[in-house]
């Protein structure tokens, strides 16, 4: 039933930017529809269909206003996915695009995203990062290291424990 609603989402979603394009959609619905695809785990259509409605978005009058919530819907994705080394990387960039959003929440919702995912080495990438360009909000990643590290022993994964060495978290 799950595969089901994530075909059936990304089916609609493909259809709404596509009727987008041609000027029948709204900017709105199309933003409605790639978080609709992300609240139904459709992660990769997401992915795919970011950048297409980024151009959009930059194209259309007033769209810049919708080109943050897409970065972070696409954001959120890679998170999900365990894809935290090109999470890190984005929203460095992000934060320069887009003064005051990128925030140590963010970093921290995207870390835990990514260590949910599994991948310990790569949530790390988000956590140091995150905790390096916010010093100041260290309460809110070193539960978050704490718990990256009990995980990654409790997973045997010495990739990650040698990354949180290499930090000075061990």
């Amino acid at each position: 039933s799950t595969l089901i609603m994530k075909t059936i989402t990304s089916l609609l979603l493909g259809a709404c930017l596509l009727l987008g394009a041609c000027g029948t959609a709204s900017l709105d619905d199309s933003v409605n529809a790639l978080q609709a695809s992300f609240d139904a785990g459709s992660y990769e259509t997401v992915l795919q269909n970011a950048p297409g409605l980024l151009d959009r978005a930059g194209l259309e009058a007033g769209g810049e206003a919708k080109v943050w919530k897409i970065e972070k819907i696409r954001l959120l994705s890679l998170g999900k996915l365990g894809r935290g080394d090109e999470a890190a990387e984005e929203m460095g960039r992000l934060a320069v695009a887009h003064p005051g959003k990128v925030k140590a929440e963010l970093y921290a919702q995207i870390g835990n995203f990514v260590m949910d995912a599994g991948n310990f080495t790569e949530a790390v990438t988000v956590l140091d990062a995150g905790a390096k360009q916010f010093p100041d909000k260290q309460a809110v990643f070193a539960p978050l290291i704490t718990a990256c590290t009990q995980r990654a022993t409790e997973a045997g994964d010495s990739t990650a424990l040698d990354a949180l060495k290499s930090l000075g978290y061990l």
